[in-house]
């Protein structure tokens, strides 16, 4: 087992407070809000050095900026709690949805879809489908580590199948994975846009859904006329797998994300938690059923404790720490948000800006995007902007819809995930297909970002009106 540094154990440790304390908080009658901050000031400190540069900056940023606005109307022990505290809920879900690799791992569900794949799924188009369904899939339990696992366990099924290996993965991982950013439970984005434009994930869910399939429609549609999807593929010698391990795992996994947001919906229906916390706890209902559930099957009783040990300790080294990944980053942001809003700043800005975004109307709906977009080539990361335009916005009560302020900023941020070269989703890719960030965000993408940006607000718009 790997051995950890005293400050890396604290780390974890830490991070698992916040989980426990998000945990507590909801049935223990008791304000936890001082002792969740000196966790989250904790998970700060020592996660900070673990970001990028320009995420470092952001952060301090806007720790830096929520603290002098709030100072304008006085600063007290109960703002400053709050304010930290304000997005630790985001963090706690991330960390819990990271879980999910425990039981995809323990079930060789990986096995599963390499195996499926090479009985049922010949040429290049089916391969295009295949490969954005399961990314698609996968995203929405397990975010950026989707990418990694999709590539390892089917990119040698991909060099056999298509020509242009590289060009194929790119467009067709890229574009599944931040088309999940939009709905999926186990994604930042959406969640930050609930909370800076308060409007619920269940209100958001049907039209996100709606605007990922017409992404994933377009994606293949604009992609199977390429030359490299006429090429037939190589035979592959690998022997074909059984249907029983072929097919029985890979529907386990479909339900196992059905079973998630029914879970998550009939708790937000109850009032059982807020809509993040629902989510986090029918995470957590879902593994523990689902590893009890692979625990019982009988062929694999005795090796299932050895490679559950392991899966929990690749947890605890690696997933506790990348759901928390962006820790520092959230308490920034949740610090600056809730300064803006109790600051004298706010009215100001809102009396100042307000004429200007009323002679605008519903032209701001395309503003939105494009500036989150733009702001996104330069290096800042789609999460901040989105926090800064939706907060603006919304204290601005322009006379638009919040849900299509809230699916606005949605597109608007993943465009930028899909067209920036500096986008984290962007270099992983990249670096797994040894090829130059801007060949796959800009010279393979942007077609597709341009289409889709201008396809998705005239449905949001249309959408706006039925939900």
């Amino acid at each position: 087992m790997e051995r950890l540094s005293v400050p890396a154990k604290v780390y974890r440790w830490l991070i698992l407070g916040l989980v426990i304390i998000q945990l507590l908080g909801l049935s223990v009658p008791v304000n936890l809000t001082v002792l969740d901050a000196i966790c989250a000031i904790g998970v700060s400190i020592l996660g900070l050095p673990h970001l990028s540069r320009s995420f470092q900056v952001a952060t301090l940023i806007f720790f830096l900026s929520g603290l002098g606005l709030m100072a304008t109307t006085g600063l007290s022990v109960n703002h400053l709690t709050t304010a930290m505290t304000s997005m630790v809920d985001i963090v706690v879900l991330l960390v819990v949805m990271q879980l999910f690799l425990i039981p995809v791992t323990v079930g060789h569900y990986q096995a599963a879809v390499e195996a499926f794949m090479q009985r049922h799924v010949h040429g290049p188009k089916q391969t295009y489908t295949f490969v954005m369904l399961v990314t698609h899939l996968l995203s929405s339990i397990l975010s950026m580590g989707t990418v990694a696992i999709v590539l390892s366990i089917l990119g040698d099924s991909i060099h056999h199948q298509v020509k242009d290996s590289a060009h194929f993965a790119a467009t067709s991982v890229l574009r599944a994975f931040t088309l999940g950013t939009l709905w999926a439970p186990g994604a930042a984005t959406i969640f930050l846009i609930s909370t800076v434009t308060q409007v619920s994930w269940t209100r958001l869910f049907l039209p996100c859904l709606i605007l990922r399939l017409l992404g994933l429609v377009l994606a293949y549609l604009m992609e199977h006329r390429q030359p490299y999807m006429r090429v037939q593929p190589v035979p592959s010698r690998s022997e074909p797998a059984t249907p029983v391990t072929a097919h029985a795992p890979l529907m386990g996994l479909v339900l196992a994300v059905l079973v998630l947001l029914a879970l998550s919906f009939v708790l937000m229906e109850k009032q059982v938690a807020s809509s993040m916390d629902s989510v986090t706890l029918a995470g957590l209902v879902v593994v523990g059923g689902w590893l009890g559930l692979l625990g019982c099957r009988k062929a694999d009783s005795q090796a299932f404790k050895p490679v559950l040990r392991q899966a929990g300790r690749t947890y605890w080294q690696r997933g506790l720490t990348g759901g928390a990944t962006l820790a520092p980053f959230f308490v920034g942001i949740g610090t600056f948000t809730y300064g803006f809003e109790h600051s004298t700043l706010s009215p100001a800005l809102t009396k100042a800006l307000a004429p200007g975004f009323a002679h605008l109307g519903w032209g701001v709906i395309v503003l939105i995007p494009l500036i989150v977009v733009l702001v996104s080539l330069v290096g800042i990361h789609p999460l901040a902007s989105v926090a800064l335009i939706g907060k603006i916005i919304m204290t601005l009560h322009v006379a638009v819809s919040p849900l299509l302020i809230a699916l606005s900023l949605n597109i608007g941020s993943v465009v930028a995930y899909m067209f920036s070269p500096f986008a984290g989703i962007v270099l992983i890719v990249a670096t797994l297909l040894n090829v130059h960030p801007a060949t796959v965000s800009v010279r393979w993408n942007w077609r597709f970002s341009l289409t889709f940006l201008v396809l998705s607000l005239g449905v949001a718009t249309l959408l706006s009106f039925v939900f």
